[in-house]
């Protein structure tokens, strides 16, 4: 299996991204805090046959909940609700990060 690679650099986005990934997850995710909410974006591999399902956007953002507090944070997806960004192209990312 090739590299995951993650298509963007971190100085493309401006604001902070903490790796989020756990070993048991499929794909990358990291979490990020805009206006006190927290969000997740989730990065999947650049090729579609080392996804989970091959139906999955390379990037998207959910919304998060913290389930611990801000020292010790836990982050996870809110099921309840749906993806507010996806794409498979990184220019709309970048763009989403930037609007």
């Amino acid at each position: 299996m090739e590299e995951l690679k993650l298509g963007f650099n971190s100085n493309d986005i401006p604001t902070t991204l903490v790796n989020n990934t756990s070993p048991n997850d499929a794909c990358t995710s990291f979490y990020f805090r805009q206006d006190g909410e927290y969000y997740l974006l989730w990065v999947e591999h650049q090729n579609v046959e080392y996804r989970e399902s091959d139906d999955l956007p390379r990037y998207a953002i959910s919304c998060a909940i913290n389930e611990g507090d801000d020292e010790n944070p836990e982050i996870y997806s809110d099921t309840s609700k749906n993806d507010i960004f996806r794409s498979d192209d990184v220019k709309d990312l970048i763009a989403y990060f930037h609007s």
